[in-house]
């Protein structure tokens, strides 16, 4: 198993935005997250993110996500 696919798997189980991810945009997204949140000194400030804005956060970059697939 690849690094991204790690990454996807971990952000599906443990959900940045505590919810299950609706398509593979979202999935993709929340593999991001994860990956970030285990860096040093981005980990502290994405942990201090309002629920409200980790589901913005996640919308924003699967709908960015899903753009560059209609293209």
């Amino acid at each position: 198993m690849s690094n991204a696919q790690r990454d996807i798997a971990a952000g599906i189980e443990y959900p940045y935005n505590d919810r299950p991810p609706k398509d593979k945009a979202e999935m993709a997204a929340l593999g991001i997250l994860y990956n970030f949140s285990d860096r040093h000194g981005i980990k502290n400030a994405l942990s201090d993110v309002d629920s409200d804005v980790r589901e913005e956060i996640v919308t924003t970059m699967a709908d960015i996500i899903r753009t560059i697939y209609d293209c």
